[in-house]
C-alpha cells in the first residue's frame, strides 16, 4: 500500500476515494489579470462553503495546484481541509514565467530544483506537497526560464518520486513539454498533460497518449453546453478506443466566477451531473470508477 502526502499528513492511497487531481483553492492570478478581482481567490471560508459541497456530494479528495508564486497558502489549505472533511493535496513548483518572483531567472537549473525538493522534503510550517506542479508556459513554446523550471521539476521527482502535472493550456504545447522532461528521463507515466481539453483535437491527444503521458480533461466546469458535449464525445471516443485507464477528469476552479454563489456549478459539477452525462452516454460505473477513483489514485503514486 502506497501513501499519499495531504496538508494534513500522509494517508493510505486506498483511502483517497473519489479524486479531483487538477483544483485551485486558493490563488492569485489577479497580480497578472488585474483589475479583474474575481481572479484573486483568499476568502477561505467562502471556498470552505463551495468545497462542503463536493464533499457531501461523495468527494473525498482534491489535489490543489496553486504554487507559491500564485498565491498558495499552505495554511488556509489546512484550515479548508479540516472544515470540510476533504483530503488536500497541495502542489510545488512554479508556475509560469509573467508570475515567477525576481532572481528566478538568475538562479540555475539545479538552484531552482533544490527549491521544489526543499519545499517536498520539509514543507511550511509542516505542511508538505505530494505532487509537483502545475508546471507551464505562457505561451504555445517554451521559453529559456520555462525550461529551467522544468528541468528542475525532472530533478526535483527524480529526488522526491512525485509526480509532475502540466499547464499545457490551448496548443499542443504539451508534446514540447514531454520532450523537456523526456530529455531529463521522466518516464512519461508519472506525467501528467494538463487542459488537453483545451485544445480540442484528437490526433493532439492521441499523441500525448503515444508517449505514455496522462491526458487530462481538466475544465469539465458545465458552463457551456456546447464545450460540456463536446467534453464528453472526446471522452467517450478515447475510453472506447482503449485508452480508461490514462485519463484524467477535473475541473480546475481557479476564479470566483467559478463558484456557485456565483450562479456557476462549483466543485461538484463533475461528480453529479456530468456522471449522469456519462451514465446517459453508456459509461458503465466500472469505468467512470476508473476515471474518478482509480486513476487520480495510480497518477498521484506511480502505481
Amino acid at each position: 500500500m502506497s501513501k499519499v502526502m495531504t496538508v494534513l499528513g500522509p494517508v493510505d492511497d486506498s483511502q483517497l476515494g473519489v479524486t479531483l487531481p487538477h483544483e485551485h483553492l486558493l490563488i492569485d492570478l489577479f497580480q497578472f489579470f488585474q483589475p479583474h478581482r474575481e481572479f484573486l481567490v483568499n476568502d477561505r471560508e467562502l471556498v470552505a462553503d463551495e468545497l462542503l459541497l463536493y464533499g457531501q456530494a461523495g468527494g473525498r479528495t482534491l489535489v490543489e495546484l496553486t504554487t507559491p508564486d500564485i498565491g498558495r497558502d499552505p495554511a488556509g489549505l489546512v484550515q479548508i481541509s479540516e472544515k470540510t472533511g476533504v483530503q488536500v493535496v497541495m502542489g510545488t513548483g512554479r508556475y509560469r514565467e509573467p508570475f515567477y518572483e525576481p532572481g528566478l531567472a538568475r538562479m540555475t537549473t539545479d538552484e531552482v530544483a533544490q527549491l521544489f525538493i526543499t519545499d517536498i522534503e520539509h514543507g511550511v510550517d509542516g505542511v508538505r506537497p505530494g505532487i509537483i506542479g502545475e508546471i507551464g508556459t505562457h505561451e504555445p513554446w517554451v521559453s529559456p526560464v520555462e525550461e529551467r523550471v522544468f528541468r528542475a521539476a525532472a530533478r526535483a521527482h527524480h529526488a522526491t518520486g512525485l509526480t509532475i502535472t502540466l499547464h499545457a493550456n490551448a496548443s499542443a504545447v504539451g508534446l514540447v513539454q514531454l520532450d523537456l522532461l523526456a530529455d531529463e528521463r521522466v518516464d512519461p507515466g508519472r506525467v501528467v498533460v494538463g487542459h488537453c481539453d483545451t485544445h480540442p483535437f484528437s490526433d493532439y491527444h492521441h499523441a500525448v497518449l503515444e508517449r505514455g503521458a496522462w491526458v487530462e480533461f481538466d475544465t469539465i466546469r458545465g458552463l457551456f453546453e456546447f464545450e460540456t458535449a463536446r467534453q464528453l464525445r472526446q471522452l467517450k471516443a478515447l475510453v472506447d478506443e482503449g485508452y480508461l485507464d490514462r485519463i484524467l477528469l477535473s475541473q480546475d476552479i481557479c476564479i470566483n466566477r467559478h463558484f456557485t454563489v456565483y450562479g456557476a456549478k462549483g466543485y461538484a459539477f463533475l461528480i453529479t451531473d456530468f456522471v449522469e452525462l456519462m451514465r446517459d452516454a453508456g459509461f458503465a460505473q466500472e469505468q467512470i470508477d476508473t476515471l474518478l477513483i482509480e486513476n487520480p489514485r495510480r497518477m498521484l503514486t506511480g502505481a
